[in-house]
């Protein structure tokens, strides 16, 4: 069980309509040769956002709500190394206003996990370091400078390191990352100049700014149960705009403070069932959103 429930911790984390991609990890390695797959729908709903970091409501805007049905495997290919993938497929659209639904394939992540060392103290307790590196790219050529959007449509590369103890039955861990974002070439010319974040050889070309993160999470696994809460932390690295008239929003500088929990309950053998709630405590050009998700989880 307690190797079936590795890495469901990251479901809860999953996708939102700006943060796609954010803590995939969690310090469970799978195991040599054995697998998980998890498939999960979820709904995201914020009615208020925030422009820079002061809250705000649109009521040409409404509610916007997001459904996606995600899908997540983890394999382990060797003891001490794990390959992670992802992708979704999501719906978003605003209750008022007349902007367009955004409907389609989402993003692929991919990644590799490292266990780089693994400390036993006595026979039940554990402190493991492990790396991450990860690389995020569209399924699809999806609007990305809209009001409402699946993503940002850049392609990403992810690095975190994370400390990772466990106990009898609780755990608790600490994670770092670094994503790295490229450019994304819009369909049209920007009329908000700003040359920081514009390529001067092409004026549709723009800057994603980079952000780094930090998550802390800790919570109980026994035979019968999995708990966890979590609280994550991302701060926009490189310099970014703020959401304005005319602005393309992949350029916007988004931070934020969530927080949320998970719970998987074994059903049979190598089949359980997982649900997840997240809230934004505090934001920066993103929406103040809370996330329900539910699912399963399969154990090959």
């Amino acid at each position: 069980m307690k190797k079936l429930i590795a890495g469901m911790g990251l479901l809860m984390l999953g996708m939102t309509t700006q943060s796609r991609g954010q803590g995939m990890m969690d310090g469970f390695m799978r195991g040599q040769r054995k697998a998980s797959l998890a498939i999960t729908a979820s709904q995201e709903t914020f009615d208020s956002y925030y422009v820079n970091t002061t809250e705000t409501r649109d009521p040409n805007l409404g509610t916007v709500t997001t459904q996606a049905l995600n899908a997540y495997g983890v394999y382990g290919l060797d003891y001490d190394l794990d390959f992670i993938v992802s992708a979704s497929y999501a719906r978003t659209e605003a209750s008022a206003g007349y902007v367009p639904k955004q409907e389609g394939f989402q993003d692929i992540y991919g990644a590799l996990r490292w266990e780089a060392f693994d400390f036993k103290f006595g026979e039940k307790a554990r402190l493991a370091w492990l790396f991450a590196l990860g690389y995020q790219m569209p399924l699809q050529n999806y609007v990305s400078d809209g009001l409402v959007t699946l993503g940002r449509g850049s392609r990403n590369i992810d690095g975190r390191t994370m400390l990772h103890f466990k106990g009898s039955w609780f755990f608790i861990t600490a994670q770092y990352g670094y994503i790295r974002r490229g450019q994304v070439t819009l369909d049209r010319v920007i009329n908000y100049y700003d040359p920081a974040q514009v390529n001067p050889n092409a004026g549709s070309t723009i800057n994603v700014p980079d952000v780094t993160e930090g998550i802390l999470r800790a919570g109980i696994t026994t035979k019968h149960l999995y708990l966890d809460g979590w609280v994550q932390r991302q701060i926009p690295y490189s310099t970014g705009t703020d959401i304005a008239p005319g602005v393309p929003f992949p350029t916007n500088a988004v931070g934020f403070t969530r927080a949320g929990t998970t719970l998987y309950l074994p059903l049979v053998k190598k089949f359980g069932l997982t649900g997840t709630y997240s809230t934004t405590l505090d934001g920066r050009n993103t929406g103040k959103s809370t996330r329900l998700s539910g699912g399963l989880i399969i154990g090959i």
